[in-house]
């Protein structure tokens, strides 16, 4: 089902229910964002009525910092209140390798994969389980992720099955790039860390295996405005980590610049290829407001 064009009128189901969620939307760049939030919200509950399935699973991408997270926790809010949708939520984050493991394909493939974030350093064994056996009904355990230890929790939590998986990540979704893309490096990073192309090579085809999990009835694509844009946004969220006493990983301006760089070559390509793709293309301006919204 493709989506309808997007208006700017909040859905009458809503009009009663924007003051709940004041923080929220101040996070994702004011009350006009609400609007936004209505018309996802009615759509999914709309694909959840017609697609003819008990579970469907929606997908939510972007840079990190571009508001996914809390987009997520909204719909979650506004698809169980407003709609009697049920959701559970899952967040690539969770699924990173833990720290020694990471370390360890360090040492036998390459030295950047020491560092999470790119495909092949989730565990993906783990994530096509807890998919297969919410789509089945069951309960699962999922993992929680520490990002101030950089290192998985020893707490986990459960999952329940639900009308609707949401599954948020910063590279949920994307595609494989075409080699010739892969010849030349586009950053630092990869000019004095990655001057032959393995981790690079390597990267991409592990995200040949990601496509199983990859799998939506609906895919929502925040779309920064540059790398610039996704470095401050990222630095922001360090601060508010740090603010809250969050571990002992958190990093500097420098450390996130240097840190966004293992992402770039993916989130330059999901710019250029997922745009044109995704069911939901919101663009972001400089400032983190909604500028506009594409449906494909």
């Amino acid at each position: 089902m493709k989506f309808p064009e997007y208006t700017h009128q909040l859905p009458a189901e809503l009009a009663s229910y924007r003051q709940r969620f004041g923080k929220l939307l101040g996070e994702l760049g004011g009350d006009t964002v609400f609007p936004l939030v209505g018309y996802l919200a009615v759509n999914i509950a709309r694909l959840s009525n017609e697609s003819g399935k008990k579970t469907i699973v929606v997908s939510i991408a972007g840079a990190q910092g571009t508001g996914k997270s809390t987009m997520t926790r909204l719909l979650a809010s506004v698809l169980h209140d407003c709609f009697n949708i049920s959701t559970t939520t899952l967040s690539l984050d969770d699924f990173y390798l833990p720290l020694e493991k990471r370390q360890q394909i360090a040492v036998d493939i390459h030295p950047l994969l020491g560092v999470r974030g790119v495909p092949g350093t989730h565990d993906l064994t783990l994530m096509q389980r807890v998919l297969a056996d919410l789509l089945q009904g069951r309960s699962v355990e999922v993992p929680v992720f520490d990002k101030g230890e950089d290192d998985r929790s020893s707490r986990w939590q459960e999952a329940e099955p639900a009308t609707v998986i949401l599954c948020e990540g910063w590279c949920w979704g994307a595609v494989p790039e075409p080699p010739e893309r892969l010849m030349h490096p586009i950053n630092d990073l990869e000019r004095t860390q990655d001057r032959h192309g393995l981790w690079r090579r390597y990267v991409n085809e592990q995200l040949f295996q990601y496509q199983s999990v990859f799998q939506a009835s609906a895919e929502i694509f925040f779309k920064a405005p540059s790398i610039e844009a996704v470095v401050r946004w990222r630095f922001q969220q360090e601060r508010e980590l740090a603010s809250r006493g969050g571990g002992s990983k958190i990093m500097t301006e420098i450390g996130v610049r240097q840190f966004v760089a293992y992402y770039e070559r993916i989130t330059s390509w999901m710019l250029e290829e997922m745009s044109g793709r995704a069911s939901v293309v919101v663009s972001l301006d400089e400032h983190h407001s909604a500028q506009g919204v594409r449906v494909n």
